[in-house]
């Protein structure tokens, strides 16, 4: 019994919604592109229903996947012309070209080098994966074993060993955060490890579409 509350009080964090003031302080954070230019994120979402994705690591293989499979499930066209994804990342601006064409990414990446995003929102810090038994994400069905993404990981990091000093915090997630257009939030997810983004088709349907080849989320091992 108490093990199940001690899961309610942890989803119950996973999801609690950023005040007004926190929203704010979001808000005025600047972001960049992988130009180097930076623009207040409140001002890339203004008027916009938008769809945040924020990602660890610019070599964690795990995000590469979900921001790959948003890309191929969830294309902007079939996006609400109201509506708007976004990808943001915590590492330096550098390797946000290598990480668009490894990602296959159709959606702009920004990041925040400073983290202060990650902070505001209270994104959690850890290393661990799921635990044995817990059900997979859907974008993590054909990710293949920890072990090969760690060499995955290895070998696409040997590859672009100019970016090392750029990366980000290895150890710091991300999540999702959906911010209507009047400014307020819809909806928050904090992962509680590496590899636990919202699920590719449950993300669809918050946004309203149907994902191409959708399928049934919380595949087992």
């Amino acid at each position: 019994m108490a093990s199940s509350h001690t899961d309610q009080v942890i989803l119950d964090g996973a999801r609690e919604v950023p005040t007004s003031e926190e929203l704010k302080e979001v808000f005025a954070v600047e972001v960049y592109d992988r130009a180097g230019d930076k623009k207040r994120l409140g001002d890339l979402i203004e008027g916009k229903r938008s769809i945040l994705i924020f990602t660890r690591h610019f070599w964690c293989v795990n995000c590469q996947a979900y921001v790959r499979i948003i890309s191929e499930k969830i294309p902007p066209v079939k996006l609400p012309s109201d509506t708007q994804l976004i990808i943001v990342g915590n590492g330096s601006y550098q390797p946000i070209d290598t990480y668009a064409t490894t990602t296959a990414s159709a959606y702009p990446i920004y990041t925040d080098p400073t983290c202060q995003l990650h902070k505001i929102l209270k994104f959690r810090s850890g290393l661990k994966e799921a635990g044995e038994g817990e059900a997979k994400k859907d974008y993590m069905k054909d990710a293949g074993t920890a072990i090969s993404r760690i060499f995955g990981g290895i070998k696409g990091a040997l590859g672009n060993l100019q970016h090392t000093p750029y990366i980000g915090p290895k150890a710091l997630n991300g999540g999702e955060l959906i911010i209507s257009a009047d400014g307020t939030c819809e909806y928050i997810y904090r992962m509680q490890n590496t590899v636990d983004h919202t699920n590719v088709n449950e993300l669809a349907d918050m946004i309203g579409v149907t994902p191409d080849d959708a399928e049934t989320v919380d595949v087992k091992d």
